[in-house]
């Protein structure tokens, strides 16, 4: 399981979705009013590519939608493997926790 230090997050409102394939609403700290600049800068900071993973430097290419452009659909592959999984919630968390840090 994940053993890095990871973050519950206010800015994160309704999720819904089926099995893997997943929305993640992306809002202000109220958890409620949606965040299309936060979804912005979480996708920039992903196509950074300097996530600090496992020893290693990756990137972290989201899917930005919905009606204020706020929602991030999470839809892995049926292969995923539980390391895999691992590992893109470790990226998900740094997307996130950067993304709110360059916003203040």
């Amino acid at each position: 399981m994940l053993d890095e230090e990871h973050h519950l997050f206010q800015e994160i409102g309704e999720v819904d979705g089926l099995g893997l394939a997943l929305r993640m609403e992306m809002c202000e700290a109220d958890g409620f009013t949606p965040s299309r600049r936060l979804a912005d800068r979480m996708f920039q900071v992903g196509l950074e590519g300097d996530l600090s993973i496992a020893s290693r430097s990756l990137g972290l290419v989201l899917d930005i939608g919905g009606y204020y452009k706020n929602v991030i659909t999470l839809a892995p592959s049926l292969e995923i493997t539980l390391q895999e999984l691992d590992l893109a919630a470790v990226a998900l968390d740094q997307v996130l926790s950067r993304a709110k840090q360059s916003l203040r």
